[in-house]
């Protein structure tokens, strides 16, 4: 998986051109050396997800098959008592439009599962976002929640993740849209998405693991970076070649981005004993 060095902004009649961001790193799964590799498939980790983390774990099936040298062990479960020996345990897990609900199923499974040296993620989903949603507030919670399992928990590796984003369906849906006034534009909650994730830029990026998948979603098959001009700033929005609906990811879409998925894995920092 090969990323551009620059990603050109769409901003409708303009354009301009943004400095890739840290967070979206080009290493592939080929820079990996085997020891690598093989030092994930001894790990327990646990990733929390709904939909778009579904999408994101068929990805990642299809990436193990094209590469058997990578011996991850996968499977869906959020029962802690199976999560004994080394995997990549996995589960939908809270309420949509709920993160509360995500976050407090989250505690309860790492603290009862991976917690003891393992690696544990939680991705919220686009749809927790609503237009009454304060981003700072939502990061607050989550950050909170994070410190206290870190504070339980001191062998514990946290792999944070952005929120995932939706499509821009243009100027004139988000006007059409704001005239109705029955819902939320699209662009407008990406607008939200987008300040929720940074706060977790600011918070981790370079100082902890961190998954960027909304960095890696607004990203083309051509390398291009998909955003939209709003309020002042430049909004990334899921680039339309990687989804079949403007929110979940397509087959290439959740391929590549289960490629990066990997790469971050196998680079976390080795484990320290169990507790």
């Amino acid at each position: 998986m090969l990323l551009a060095t620059t990603w050109l902004v769409a901003l409708g009649c303009t354009s301009e051109t943004l400095t890739r961001p840290n967070s979206v790193p080009t290493v592939n799964i080929a820079d990996i050396p085997d020891s690598a590799w093989q030092q994930l498939a001894q790990r327990r980790l646990f990733f929390g997800h709904q939909s778009v983390g579904a999408n994101l774990v068929e990805g990642l099936a299809e990436v193990l098959q094209s590469n058997p040298g990578i011996a991850l062990r996968v499977v869906e479960t959020s029962d802690p008592t199976q999560m004994a020996e080394p995997g990549l345990y996995h589960a939908a897990i809270g309420e949509n439009g709920a993160p509360a609900s995500k976050l407090a199923a989250f505690d309860s499974i790492v603290s009862a599962g991976v917690a003891a040296s393992g690696v544990a993620m939680l991705k919220f989903c686009y749809v927790d976002i609503t237009g009454d949603t304060d981003p700072d507030a939502l990061f607050a919670d989550y950050e909170r929640r994070i410190e206290t399992l870190r504070a339980q928990h001191p062998g514990l590796v946290i792999v944070h993740m952005t929120l995932p984003l939706q499509t821009d369906p243009g100027t004139l849906m988000y006007w059409r849209t704001v005239v109705r006034g029955k819902n939320t534009p699209w662009r407008e909650l990406n607008w939200i998405r987008a300040r929720y994730n940074a706060r977790m830029r600011e918070t981790y990026e370079g100082k902890e693991p961190l998954f960027d998948i909304a960095a890696y979603e607004a990203v083309a098959p051509d390398g291009s970076f998909t955003a939209v001009r709003f309020r002042g700033s430049s909004v990334p929005a899921l680039a339309a070649g990687n989804t079949y609906d403007g929110g979940h990811l397509n087959e290439a879409g959740r391929r590549r981005i289960a490629e990066a998925f990997l790469v971050t894995l196998a680079q976390l920092p080795a484990p320290t004993p169990r507790e």
